[in-house]
């Protein structure tokens, strides 16, 4: 009688003692899941058509009790990088011509502060491998994207970027955010045909510039065409105001110099 009265109170504190354990680890994951560093995308839409400039916004949230070390710039100082998959397939690195080209310095994050980055994707800023032979140019290239647009084709697409937190810049990914883009059709699908390509004019719709001023004459008569044959294109939308603030900026960057110049 004793015996099993002493089993029973083993058995009892065995259960009681397992109890305590599966609550501290509910209560564990809880906090970890309430107190960590977020990092999250989103899209300007959820769906496209081929050729069309995506907005994706990303922004870090800081739900700990401590301030974390975060980069203070994102695709322009080459802090944040973004990857690009279409449906099934890998993650490839997506970079624009004019990206990773500004200083970057590095902030700190406080609790319950956020902080964001913007970056456009449209035209692809591949790496220049002409000059490299067969094999080297394979190394260079792998693990990025090889088309001349980020999304090329019509299909569903996730986008994802990686950044650097803390003293010893340890990666941190995104959320993925799911995009689809469609093929153009009707007037669309019209000026497509005309624009696919073209860097430039893929280059202003993207960033409100030309990236290069030697056929810059041309190419605005191209886009003035464009805007005046198909003022409800798609690509419209995004030429107009984007060729409007080209030609404010032309025109304050001459008038600068004018003043520059004076005696």
């Amino acid at each position: 009688m004793k015996n099993e009265k002493v089993k029973f109170i083993a058995i009892g504190c065995l259960s009681l003692l397992s109890l305590c354990i599966y609550l501290a680890a509910i209560s564990v994951q809880a906090d970890s899941n309430e107190h960590e560093l977020s990092f999250k995308a989103k899209s300007n839409s959820e769906t496209f058509v081929v050729g069309e400039p995506i907005e994706i916004e990303f922004e870090f949230f800081n739900s700990t009790n401590n301030a974390v070390i975060i980069p203070s710039g994102g695709v322009e100082t080459g802090s944040l990088k973004v990857f690009v998959a279409k449906q099934n397939d890998e993650f490839k690195e997506y970079f624009a011509y004019d990206w990773g080209r500004k200083k970057g310095t590095r902030k700190a994050l406080e609790p319950n502060q956020s902080y964001g980055y913007k970056a456009t994707l449209l035209w692809n800023g591949m790496p220049n491998v002409s000059h490299l032979s067969q094999e080297a140019a394979k190394q260079v290239l792998k693990g990025k994207i090889t088309t001349e647009y980020a999304l090329p084709e019509p299909g569903v697409y996730l986008i994802k970027g990686v950044s650097y937190i803390g003293e010893n810049a340890t990666p941190i990914e995104s959320e993925e955010v799911e995009v689809v883009v469609n093929a153009p059709e009707g007037d669309d699908l019209t000026v497509w045909n005309q624009i696919k390509g073209k860097r430039d004019i893929a280059i202003l719709m993207q960033t409100g510039d030309f990236a290069n001023s030697k056929d810059e004459d041309k190419n605005i008569s191209e886009v003035e065409h464009i805007i005046l044959q198909y003022p409800n294109s798609i690509y419209s939308k995004y030429l107009k105001p984007n060729l409007e603030k080209f030609k404010e900026n032309k025109a304050k960057r001459i008038e600068f110099l004018r003043h520059a110049m004076r005696p």
